[in-house]
């Protein structure tokens, strides 16, 4: 009688297979479970492993490997289909479709069907069926989505990642300018949401506004907002701390500092007073070389004239 009733449990378990294809696990007794025992014993229908992604996202130029793992195949022949437009890949080892970016593989450590697709494409987006020819057919749904590199979205179709607000002003955190000359701050607010805030600048936390000789300039952008201050003759009274605040979003600081212009000496002999100088110390210097000259001949003289008076002695 118990090994009637263990039969009957065994039969119904069995018609359950071959209506659905799969069994859940909580359903499945552990002694049930597929091994290299009682799968020949029972000889239980095939069924796909749910535990594969059934979702994937590929980046584009990269390699997509699309799985489907069945259970208790036996004899039986696994293909590969594209639903949209509708198109046959591959049966078993054999592909018949002409791109020879496709290939069937069967990795037999895993029991697992493997659709590799080399250089995806965006037209390789879609919708994959893995079946398998049992009556009716069991199909397994695989879904590819081919995007940009870098695109960070996750796999169940999550808002895409948004980077976080950021306030920065330009040309790092201090800035020395020369007295005189003009100062430009360039403060860029970045925000993945529309961006409808007034960019305020402050120095030594006063609130700067525009005025004779101070400029304040913006662009706004849907995802981000330029602003620029600009002082077109800095003094000394000018240098201190200046902050970007841009709201809730944040802000950014930058210390000025004025320095004075060297300036080269200017020589006391201008272009004018160039050339009677020169001729000034030409005609000096021409009384030296005439005097020296008549020294010399007067000592030649007087030498001259003593010999004769010796000689006459």
């Amino acid at each position: 009688m118990y090994l009637r009733m263990t039969w009957v449990f065994i039969l119904s378990m069995s018609s359950i297979l071959d209506m659905t294809g799969c069994l859940p696990d909580k359903h499945l007794l552990s002694w049930l479970k597929p091994n290299p025992i009682n799968i020949l014993t029972l000889n239980a229908p095939p069924y796909f492993d749910s535990d594969l992604p059934q979702k994937m996202v590929t980046n584009l130029g990269d390699t997509a490997f699309l799985k489907c793992k069945v259970i208790n195949l036996r004899n039986r022949m696994v293909s590969w289909l594209k639903t949209d437009p509708l198109q046959i890949i591959s049966s078993g080892m054999y592909t018949f479709i002409k791109d020879p970016r496709y290939s069937s593989e069967y990795m037999e450590e895993e029991n697992t069907w493997v659709l590799r697709i080399t250089k995806v494409e965006y037209e390789d987006s879609g919708m994959f069926d893995c079946q398998v020819n049992t009556d009716p057919l069991m199909t397994y749904t695989v879904s590819l989505k081919v995007v940009k590199k870098d695109y960070r979205q996750f796999l169940n179709d999550a808002p895409q990642y948004a980077a976080e607000p950021s306030v920065k002003i330009l040309r790092g955190y201090e800035h020395l300018v020369k007295a005189g000359s003009v100062l430009n701050l360039t403060c860029v607010v970045t925000t993945p949401t529309s961006y409808n805030q007034m960019t305020r600048w402050l120095r030594n936390d006063r609130i700067v506004t525009p005025k004779t000789g101070v400029s304040l300039l913006s662009e706004n952008t849907p995802h981000s907002s330029v602003s620029c201050l600009i002082i077109h003759r800095v003094q000394h009274r000018d240098a201190g701390s200046y902050v970007c605040a841009a709201g809730d979003m944040g802000h950014d600081m930058a210390v000025v500092g004025i320095i004075e212009e060297v300036k080269p000496l200017k020589s006391f002999l201008t272009y004018d007073m160039m050339i009677p100088v020169i001729v000034l110390l030409s005609i000096s210097s021409l009384i030296i070389v005439l005097g020296l000259i008549r020294t010399v001949a007067r000592n030649n003289e007087e030498t001259d004239s003593c010999s004769n008076r010796k000689s006459e002695v």
